[in-house]
C-alpha cells in the first residue's frame, strides 16, 4: 500500500519532477542560463506560446476529453498568423497600431465565431471543422501578405519587444497581466465553474440549467481574443510577420496545452498549468539554444513529451475509474 502511495504522489509530481530536473541539466551544461537576464527572457519569448495556448486551453476544458468529439481548435495559431499578417500590412501601410490591433482582434473573433457555429449549431467534429478552417486561413494569410516578409516599423511596437519595466521586459508583463485575468475566469469566476461543468458532462450541465452552446461559443472568442493578442506580441519581437509563422507554432501550443494537464492534479487542462507549461517549453528551447543542440533534437524531446503528458494523464484516468 505504501509503495503505491508513493507511485502515485511520483505520478502527481512528475511534472514538476521534469521541470527540476531539465533546470539542473540546463544549469550544469550551460552557466549562463541561470542569469536573472536569461531567465527574464525566457519569460518574455514563452509569451506568445503562453496566451495562444490559454485560447486553446479554455475550448479544451469546454469541450471535455473525448478523443473524437472533444473541444479543440486546430486553426488557433493559423488564426494567430492571419492576424499577425493584418497588423503588419497596415501598420506598414501607416496605420495606427491601435486601429491596427483592433482590426486584427476583431478579425480573429470572427474566425472562432465561425469556429464555434460549425461545432454548435452544425455539429460538425471540431478536429474536422478547425482543420477545414485551418487550409482557409493559410491560403488568406498568403494572400494578404502576398507570401513575402513584410516589415513592420512603429515605437509602440519597439516599446514592447525592447522595453523593460523594473528590469522585466513588456512582454513579460504583459503575458503576467493575461495570465492573471484567464486564471481569474476560468478558475475565480462563476463563469469557469460552467464551463469546467460543460467539459465534464455536457447532459449534467445541461440538468442544471446551463447554456451549453453559449458556454461552448465562448471558449472559441475568448481564443480568438488570444489569439490576437499573442499575434501583436510576435509581430513586435519580430518588428515584421513572416508568412508560415502560425504553421510551425500549432505543435508548440497543442504541446503547452496538453501538457499543462501534467501540471494539474486532476489531470485535466488548465490555466496555471498551462502558463508553466509554456515556461518548460521556453526553458527547452532556449536552454538547447544555449548547448547547441540541434533544433531536430528539440522537436523530438517535445514530441516525447506529448506522448509521455497522453500516457500519463489516461494513466490516471484509469486509476480513477
Amino acid at each position: 500500500m505504501k509503495n503505491k502511495q508513493i507511485s502515485a504522489q511520483l505520478m502527481r509530481s512528475s511534472g514538476y519532477i521534469a521541470f527540476l530536473i531539465i533546470m539542473v541539466f540546463f544549469t550544469i551544461k550551460a552557466p549562463a542560463f541561470l542569469s536573472y537576464g536569461n531567465l527574464v527572457n525566457i519569460m518574455a519569448q514563452s509569451s506568445v506560446l503562453g496566451i495562444c495556448g490559454y485560447g486553446l486551453t479554455g475550448i479544451f476544458i469546454g469541450g471535455g476529453d473525448d478523443v473524437i468529439r472533444g473541444g479543440t481548435d486546430l486553426s488557433i495559431t493559423l488564426n494567430m498568423a492571419v492576424a499577425g499578417s493584418v497588423i503588419a500590412v497596415m501598420v506598414n501601410r501607416g496605420q495606427s497600431l491601435g486601429i491596427a490591433f483592433l482590426t486584427a482582434a476583431a478579425a480573429s473573433v470572427v474566425i472562432e465565431a465561425v469556429n464555434a457555429f460549425t461545432v454548435v449549431k452544425l455539429k460538425m467534429i471540431p478536429l474536422l471543422s478547425t482543420i477545414c478552417m485551418m487550409y482557409v486561413l493559410q491560403g488568406v494569410e498568403r494572400i494578404l501578405t502576398n507570401n513575402v516578409v513584410v516589415a513592420a516599423s512603429h515605437p509602440r511596437l519597439f516599446f514592447i519587444a525592447d522595453t523593460a519595466v523594473l528590469g522585466v521586459p513588456v512582454m513579460a508583463w504583459i503575458f503576467i497581466g493575461v495570465t492573471i485575468v484567464m486564471y481569474l475566469i476560468f478558475n475565480v469566476c462563476s463563469y469557469g465553474n460552467r464551463v469546467s461543468a460543460v467539459g465534464g458532462s455536457e447532459l449534467a450541465a445541461k440538468a442544471n440549467g446551463i447554456n451549453v452552446p453559449f458556454i461552448v461559443t465562448t471558449t472559441y472568442l475568448i481564443a480568438g481574443l488570444m489569439a490576437a493578442i499573442s499575434a501583436v506580441l510576435m509581430v513586435a519581437r519580430l518588428s515584421s510577420y513572416t508568412p508560415g509563422a502560425g504553421d510551425l507554432q500549432l505543435f508548440d501550443v497543442m504541446l503547452v496545452s496538453y501538457l499543462g494537464a501534467v501540471f494539474s492534479r486532476r489531470y485535466r487542462p488548465n490555466i496555471p498549468g498551462t502558463f508553466i507549461a509554456s515556461l518548460f517549453v521556453g526553458v527547452l528551447t532556449n536552454g538547447f539554444t544555449l548547448i547547441n543542440v540541434p533544433s531536430y533534437w528539440v522537436y523530438a524531446i517535445k514530441g516525447a513529451l506529448i506522448l509521455v503528458t497522453v500516457s500519463i494523464t489516461t494513466i490516471q484516468k484509469r486509476r480513477a475509474v
